[in-house]
């Protein structure tokens, strides 16, 4: 099976001082849309099977691109492509969030930080994990994935095997497309990494 895993295009919230995500549902911004639709062009070469999507309209309108130009791909919305529930800190900037100390946490042992009212790494590990053991018992060969950075990088923790601390290794752009191949046995084959070379322009 041939996995295409695809960052949702920017926001109003990528924009400026940040602000944290999460499950709050903000729409693509203009310079999203136009990336979105970017994406679903370069993948139009590839007969896709079947499209999952996590239901936050940033990921689905980027899926919605997509899919207009594959016509016999399934259109599916997955719960387990979600973004981390960043809880309370969800709509807030982060110098609102992250004092010294905490960002230094955030930025080098990411998975010890306790969000509060969210979900820790290793809940979201877990879905990935369940998702990744349906997609293995799966006929189609062609998989397009559509979901968040948070949940993109710990889909590559979880596929390499690596230690949730090195989440940031693992930073993925706007409706940058990733493309593995997933062998029966588990064994994965990354065979593109965060590639943006189909956007107009860099994304900030």
């Amino acid at each position: 099976m041939e996995i295409y895993i695809v960052r949702h295009g920017e926001t109003a919230f990528n924009l400026g001082e940040e602000r944290i995500r999460g499950r709050v549902d903000v729409s693509l911004s203009e310079l999203g849309v136009q990336h979105a639709k970017e994406v679903g062009e370069v993948l139009s070469k590839i007969p896709v099977d079947v499209i999952y999507y996590s239901r936050l309209s940033r990921a689905k309108v980027t899926a919605e691109e997509i899919k207009s130009h594959q016509d016999k791909a399934r259109f599916i919305e997955e719960p387990y492509l979600l973004d981390i529930s960043f809880g309370d800190w969800e709509g807030k900037k982060g110098s609102d969030v992250f004092h010294r100390a905490l960002m230094e946490k955030w930025k080098t042992n990411p998975n010890d930080v306790l969000i509060p009212g969210g979900e820790t790494f290793y809940q979201v590990l877990d879905r990935i994990h369940r998702l990744f053991l349906r997609l293995r018992e799966q006929e189609e060969e062609k998989v397009v994935l559509v979901s968040h950075g948070a949940a993109i990088n710990l889909i590559f923790v979880y596929l390499t095997e690596t230690h949730p601390s090195h989440y940031w290794d693992f930073y993925v752009e706007p409706c940058s497309v990733s493309h593995i191949k997933l062998y029966p046995n588990g064994k994965i084959n990354i065979i593109k990494f965060n590639d943006t070379n189909h956007l107009s322009h860099e994304n900030d």
